[in-house]
């Protein structure tokens, strides 16, 4: 009787941790989450690499604010967005550009030709929007790869394992190869979290 119950119980507990395992990291099947992401960016036109650590913050399709940082923790920019609005202060140039969420808005950071709130939308595991992009699914129904043919750019979802996973954004003259650490899905974010003002002494242009 006893050992019934064991096996019953050990049956009972893997169950658990099973459904336990796959709400933690099933991609996509969140509304909110925080990311520790870090980045390799490679531009070939200017013939730069730069790494930088990305923490995002976000809520799907509606808010989403990145901080990023160079080697030693050193400040390179705060990014606030909606899909319409878009504020970052750039902390080496001591800029703070504020105005409408466009394409062309975050070229000043990166430098890619990317809506800024589909780097939210590839966090998320959603297809990149915008004109001409076309996106596919793997077998397990998840986005494995988006591609737009006019501008010759690309991003593809690897290496996922336990919510981990790789990104790779191709481009003429520019590629990112972005790591993800597993998402944390249980937070709460303050309203204020999604604000960005103009810091003391930075200058401020307006983006049309």
């Amino acid at each position: 009787m006893m050992n019934r119950f064991n096996y019953f119980f050990m049956f009972v507990l893997t169950l658990f941790l099973s459904g336990c395992v796959t709400k933690t990291v099933k991609e996509g099947a969140f509304q909110k989450a925080q990311w520790e992401t870090k980045a390799l960016i490679k531009n070939q036109k200017e013939n730069k690499t730069q790494s930088l650590s990305i923490d995002i913050f976000a809520i799907k399709n509606e808010r989403a604010r990145f901080e990023i940082t160079a080697l030693l923790g050193f400040q390179v920019a705060s990014v606030v967005m909606s899909p319409t609005e878009i504020s970052y202060a750039v902390y080496p140039q001591k800029t703070f550009f504020y105005g409408r969420n466009t394409e062309r808005a975050f070229a000043n950071v990166i430098g890619m030709p990317l809506h800024p709130m589909n780097l939210a939308n590839i966090a998320f595991d959603e297809p990149v929007r915008g004109p001409g992009w076309k996106c596919g699914l793997d077998p397990a129904g998840l986005i494995y790869q988006c591609e737009n043919i006019a501008k010759q750019t690309r991003v593809e979802w690897l290496d996922r394992k336990e919510g981990q996973k790789k990104v790779v954004i191709t481009a003429p003259q520019f590629e990112m190869q972005w790591l993800f650490e597993a998402p944390k899905t249980e937070v709460q974010f303050k309203s204020e979290l999604f604000t960005l003002r103009q810091p003391q002494g930075f200058k401020a242009i307006q983006l049309n």
